[in-house]
């Protein structure tokens, strides 16, 4: 399903783009790797940035091989703890392409868990960014690392 067009509407504080938002399930033998590539591959860009991406904390998963899979039929569920990793790539097919060459390639998953959903992020405007809330106009913010 198509994500519905927001051409029509007026957003003040910034615009909007069309991406694909991508959301993997990791299990454990899955390290940095998967995001590494994505960021070399892919460059996992958000407006003016690279290499954007989220991981959640631990949480738990859970799934039952069917007669089909490598590890064959299962009696019952079992579950083993996972992580989501999220990231954004503009509706560009090549990109998606690339992105879920990586994801196959290095997951640990006979099948991985991958979601790929329409929707629009938000893009700053240059006349937006002197704003005292900002990280780099806050003198008494942490810095970055």
């Amino acid at each position: 399903m198509q994500a519905e067009s927001l051409d029509h509407i007026q957003v003040s504080a910034c615009r909007l783009e069309p991406v694909w938002v991508i959301h993997v399930e990791l299990g454990p033998e899955d390290d940095d790797c998967i995001r590494q590539a994505l960021c070399d591959e892919v460059r996992l860009t958000y407006g003016d940035y690279d290499h954007v991406s989220l991981e959640t904390a631990i949480g738990t998963q859970f799934f039952r091989g069917a007669e089909s899979t490598a590890s064959g039929p299962m009696e019952s569920a079992t579950s083993r703890q996972a992580r989501v990793l999220s990231f954004s790539i503009t509706k560009d097919s090549d990109l998606l392409d690339a992105a879920m060459s990586v994801i196959h390639r290095l997951h640990s998953y006979e099948e991985p868990v991958i979601y790929v959903q329409d929707a629009f992020a938000s893009r700053s405007l240059p006349e937006k960014r002197e704003n005292e809330n900002k990280w780099w106009m806050n003198t008494k913010g942490a810095a970055i690392r």
